[in-house]
């Protein structure tokens, strides 16, 4: 155990030793550094290639293609010429155009575009998260140092009196029972303390993993820019911003496409047509001989064992259920913010609360050391107050933790969470994707 106390004082001092960090830094870290985010990042780019790859069943189709030929023939009949060995050569081109496609190039260059839609939401749903990760890891480090903090402070004090109450005890004073149990809530102490540190590493760790880096000094938050003033604007906001409700909304959009799509394949394709070829014989350049070609194609079928109909009906009802799933959400993302609306109300009285409570639990704490100064207390009365005392510097540290991370939610419900402009280096938008 002596060894644990060691090392995660040392974490501590690291910490509180290494240059101030902000929380605004800390989300341009993790931003820019952590895997998750970058992952994302990339299939969103990846998602980006669907509409030029819709796009090129517009545009002409053009191949070449060449190929060189060795025969060797032998007869058995001797009454039979044998021509030996002959070596050909071909070449061809050819180009195509769709003319008229039925809206096949119309409904998958739609499809492509709410692919991307979706994708650039889920990413930006992806991002937030990752902030809100990040802010309540941050707060979760905060919150573990001032329980340690405070666990210190405990130890420290209960030490006092355990020594106070030896003291009394060895004067004649107080009874071996007032000794006991000083000694008893010291131990305790002790045993918390060493609880506390080790969540504290655990915070760490977690804030680690996010950010990519250890945290250093972390700076109290500044009060969250930008949050509704109510919950009617809540709502308002989060139906234009809520990446949630707008990749839902791409998705129906997507499968309105795909019925449309579905729907176009067993309609009328006109593509027109062209070719050149050209080929000899390698021994004979006599034989040399081209053939040109130019048409229109008409497609359309006919007959597909009811693939066709059957393609589009499933098309139809993935459509339906998506439109389903576009209410479920918009009922999900209100639950959301409404709860995150309540929640931050009530951190706010917490927190209030919590300082009121600390500032009566010292006055408390110091006229109760006082009293037993003067005989006029017991010493349960000093523990009693003293665990009083953790309480409620205990408390105010999870309400203030909760106050940051529930600001931050609420931003997150609407959608608006972004790292402060302040914070400086923010990745740019590189991604060029079209379609947008």
């Amino acid at each position: 155990m002596r060894t644990l106390m060691v090392s995660l004082i040392a974490l501590s001092a690291a910490i509180g030793t290494a240059q101030a960090d902000t929380l605004g830094e800390a989300m341009v870290s993790a931003q820019e550094s952590n895997p998750t985010l970058a992952a994302q990042r990339q299939r969103l780019r990846a998602t980006g290639e669907a509409l030029p790859q819709a796009l090129s069943a517009a545009l002409p189709q053009v191949s070449v293609s060449g190929g060189l030929n060795a025969n060797d023939r032998d007869y058995e009949d001797p009454l039979v010429v044998d021509t030996g060995r002959s070596e050909t050569w071909s070449a061809q081109a050819n180009i195509s155009q769709l003319l008229f496609g039925s809206g096949r190039v119309l409904a998958s260059t739609r499809a492509a575009n709410a692919q991307i839609a979706g994708a650039r939401a889920d990413y930006e749903g992806a991002r937030q998260q990752l902030l809100l990760d990040v802010t309540t890891a941050y707060a979760n480090v905060r919150q573990a140092q001032a329980v340690v903090t405070a666990r210190e402070s405990n130890v420290s004090n209960l030490q006092q009196l355990a020594e106070y109450a030896q003291a009394q005890f060895d004067a004649g004073v107080v009874t071996r029972t007032d000794v006991a149990q000083a000694q008893a809530r010291y131990a305790q102490a002790r045993t918390l303390l060493v609880q506390a540190q080790g969540n504290m590493a655990a915070a760490v760790e977690a804030y680690r993993r996010l950010v990519g880096r250890p945290p250093t000094d972390l700076q109290a938050p500044p009060a969250a820019t930008g949050l509704p003033v109510g919950l009617a604007e809540a709502l308002e906001t989060a139906v234009d911003n809520s990446p949630t409700l707008i990749s839902a909304q791409a998705d129906t959009r997507l499968a309105d496409a795909n019925v449309s799509s579905a729907a176009a394949q067993g309609r009328l394709s006109v593509t027109a047509e062209a070719g050149y070829s050209l080929g000899a014989d390698f021994d004979d350049d006599l034989s040399e001989s081209s053939n040109d070609s130019v048409g229109v194609r008409l497609s359309v079928p006919l007959f597909q064992g009811g693939a066709i109909r059957s393609r589009t009906r499933q098309a139809r009802a993935l459509r339906s259920a998506s439109n389903l799933d576009l209410a479920a959400t918009q009922r999900s993302v209100q639950e959301f913010v409404t709860n995150s609306w309540t929640g931050l109300a009530s951190a706010r009285s917490a927190v209030q609360s919590a300082r009121e409570q600390v500032q009566a639990a010292e006055l408390a704490y110091e006229g109760v050391r006082l009293e037993q100064e003067t005989g006029l207390r017991s010493t349960v009365e000093v523990l009693d107050q003293e665990a009083d005392l953790l309480t409620a510097r205990i408390a105010l540290a999870q309400a203030e933790r909760d106050l940051v991370v529930a600001e931050r939610q609420l931003l997150a419900a609407v959608g608006t969470l972004d790292i402060p402009a302040a914070s400086g280096g923010l990745i740019e938008d590189n991604d060029q994707l079209r379609g947008r």
